[in-house]
């Protein structure tokens, strides 16, 4: 269930996400636009008319999770 609405803005939700892949995450597009990816995926997901797939940074390799990282050195 949504916590209760602030004055001008949605309501908030929780999402589960482990805290190395939500920093990992935060780091790679930007700590202030994971909202506005999650919300692009989500429509872009649902097919709504005019929804376009987020582009992930260009200029970035791939974030791998430290196990991965650990494995490949």
């Amino acid at each position: 269930m949504a916590k209760q609405r602030t004055e001008g803005h949605t309501p908030l939700r929780q999402v589960r996400i482990p805290d190395d892949e939500w920093q990992a995450f935060g780091a790679y597009v930007g700590d202030r636009e994971r909202t506005r990816v999650l919300r692009e995926f989500i429509r872009w997901h649902l097919r709504w008319p005019d929804a376009k797939q987020p582009e992930p940074p260009r200029a970035k390799e791939p974030v791998l999770p430290a196990s991965s990282e650990e494995k490949s050195a």
